[in-house]
């Protein structure tokens, strides 16, 4: 299928899913319809919004030989499967990772005169280590499958070859164009391409006879985007980089599917090899087994000694008792039975007995049932028997007749 004949059979569908990402949320749409994929696959035969199937195909367009193979293996494995003559292999991903092997397979291939393109947005830290690039790329949308949930906006790329005062702008609504190249070699390093917000996101570096072209901004090959507006020309300008006479250029399908294909890679391989979070590791390990071994046998749980409740009326009521038996000290009676009778108040009736003035008699008098008056009366004889001296045993006998019909309410 030509490319051509591709867009008149795509613009249609692809148009219908345009309206559906504008329109839907992704949960609330009718029964039957099929919201088109939104998380980035860039499969070279996908052709939803996020796939590279526009891409791989007009690629064919751009050069003589056309596309010369998709590649399934590791970079390692491909030694004998590529033509190394000035040819060009495109990897097209969400991330790319890649072994030791990998590494050493792909700096040769370069050094000998060919050209690696890698577009993701995020490429192995080996890599980048060795080319000395430093990148940033967006985790939200590295680390977060559901793209109906991140937010979107008009967002846009630009390339360096266009004329300042004419810079053309690539756009579409989208995840923001957010991954950008930090840092880099400035000796050995062309800019070719920017964000929205004129930081570099696309780099060719010098390594031997050839060069490894970096693009963060993966989803500038979706179909997605290339269907919109005029943005097929921006893949036609990024590939103008390479002469149409390239030998072979090769896609890769490999390197878009897997998260992580070190040979050696596994938890106790990535503690090894960081020395200090592997001895870290390793006394966090014993702590764990020593607590096993020996503290996590079964204890007895602590109980609390139970303290027997105390019948404070009777230890009150033998107080009275002996002050009167053996002192008949009435007056120091009565101002306990006064304390008492406060600390009941405070404690029945949660009333202030700093100021026994009418507001306080009428609020007890309210919540305790007895007459105002008889509460004014228990007051003013408080009051009295605080001033007097000595206390009759007919006026202590009242107090407590007046102060139990408070606790038999």
């Amino acid at each position: 299928m030509n490319i051509r004949s591709a867009y008149k059979f795509f613009i249609p569908a692809f148009l219908a899913s345009l309206v559906l990402l504008t329109g839907c949320t992704g949960k609330s749409v009718k029964r039957g319809v099929r919201i088109p994929r939104l998380s980035p696959k860039y499969g070279y035969k996908d052709k939803e919004p996020m796939g590279a199937y526009i891409a791989y195909h007009y690629l064919s367009s751009l050069f003589n030989n056309g596309v010369s193979g998709v590649m399934n293996k590791p970079f390692s494995n491909l030694q004998y499967e590529i033509n190394r003559d000035q040819s060009l292999y495109i990897i097209v991903a969400r991330s790319v990772f890649i072994s030791k092997l990998d590494l050493e397979s792909m700096l040769n291939y370069v050094s000998e005169g060919n050209t690696l393109f890698i577009s993701s947005g995020f490429i192995d830290q080996k890599l980048v280590d060795t080319l000395d690039v430093d990148l940033s790329f967006n985790f939200n949308i590295f680390y977060r499958m559901n793209e109906y949930e991140m937010e979107k906006k008009d967002t846009w790329v630009t390339l360096a070859h266009d004329p300042v005062t004419n810079t053309k702008k690539y756009g579409f609504y989208f995840v923001p164009f957010d991954n950008t190249i930090l840092s880099y070699d400035s000796s050995l390093t062309q800019v070719l391409g920017f964000s929205e917000n004129r930081r570099p996101n696309f780099i060719a570096i010098d390594h031997g006879r050839g060069k490894f072209i970096l693009h963060t901004e993966p989803s500038a090959f979706s179909n997605y985007f290339l269907l919109t507006g005029t943005n097929k020309e921006y893949l036609e300008k990024v590939f103008s980089f390479f002469s149409p006479e390239t030998n072979s250029v090769y896609w890769d399908n490999f390197y878009r599917v897997r998260r992580n294909i070190d040979d050696d890679f596994s938890i106790s391989g990535f503690f090894k090899k960081h020395p200090p979070l592997y001895y870290a590791f390793l006394i966090v390990l014993v702590s764990l087994l020593l607590f096993l071994a020996f503290g996590g046998r079964r204890r007895q749980r602590f109980v609390p000694e139970r303290i027997p409740n105390t019948n404070s009326t009777v230890s009150y009521t033998e107080t009275i008792g002996r002050l009167y038996l053996q002192k008949k000290d009435n007056r120091n009676i009565a101002l306990k039975m006064f304390t008492y009778f406060l600390d009941q108040v405070r404690n029945n009736y949660y009333l202030n007995t700093q100021n026994l003035n009418n507001e306080f008699a009428e609020s007890l008098s309210r919540k305790s049932g007895v007459p105002e008056s008889r509460v004014k009366h228990l007051l003013q004889l408080m009051d009295e028997t605080d001033k007097a001296e000595n206390v009759s045993d007919m006026r202590l006998l009242e107090l407590h007749n007046l102060i139990q019909e408070y606790f038999k309410k």
